[in-house]
């Protein structure tokens, strides 16, 4: 079955070429375009529900971001592909905390962009060299007695089930409870621990949560 995709990018042309390209690029299927995010939003519940939202960041009307946080709060889960001009590592990190599953430049190639699409689809996320950048950037901005506050505050289940979350594996929830013996509504337990100790969102944010404070390396 064909990947389905919803564009959201104010500019027509690339819109347009965007919708062309992949759909030349292999199985997938460009369902619906949007001008903008507030558009997007307010088509949600989405009558043909999409695999993959692919949205733009410096839309008018509505920013990307706030296209994000907007879909968030009407509790959609679709994964979201940043295809966007800017690259600032600020932005990259404040996307990612808000759940989106992936980060391109504009001037990516087809090929760039069809294996961040299929990622996405397989394994729920795309990371590639301006995300790893970005997140070394962030480890840089956490202090020594910071990092050891936090360690504190983690007891020893948390951090185990945190480096399975943050494992090259990518284990689901699920899987996560089977490799420590536990039901899953335990495991659901840590997890909700940790997001109410740090004010974290996502098992995204978890990540680069553990990658800020060198919980993890790199």
């Amino acid at each position: 079955m064909a990947v389905s995709i919803y564009i959201a990018d104010d500019h027509t042309v690339v819109r347009k070429g965007l919708k062309e390209l992949i759909e030349r690029m292999g199985d997938y299927k460009v369902l619906r375009e949007f001008d903008n995010g507030q558009e997007l939003t307010r088509n949600y519940p989405f009558i043909e529900q999409p695999d993959l939202l692919i949205v733009d960041l410096a839309m008018p009307v509505m920013h990307g971001k706030e296209t994000v946080k907007r879909l968030r709060e009407l509790n959609d889960i679709t994964p979201i592909l940043i295809l966007t001009i800017d690259t600032t590592e600020r932005m990259i990190i404040e996307l990612f905390r808000l759940g989106v599953r992936g980060y391109l430049p504009k001037s990516c190639s087809a090929e760039e962009l069809k294996k961040a699409i299929d990622d996405i689809k397989r394994t729920g996320y795309y990371h590639n060299e301006l995300l790893q950048k970005a997140l070394q950037a962030e480890e840089r901005k956490s202090p020594d007695a910071e990092r050891q506050k936090i360690l504190e505050q983690l007891t020893e289940r948390e951090m185990a089930f945190l480096l399975l979350v943050c494992d090259a594996e990518e284990y689901t929830y699920e899987q996560i409870a089977d490799k420590m013996g536990m039901h899953r509504r335990t495991v659901d337990g840590y997890r909700e621990s940790i997001f109410e100790k740090f004010s974290i969102r996502s098992k995204t944010g978890l990540v680069l949560f553990a990658i800020k404070h060198r919980i993890i390396a790199i």
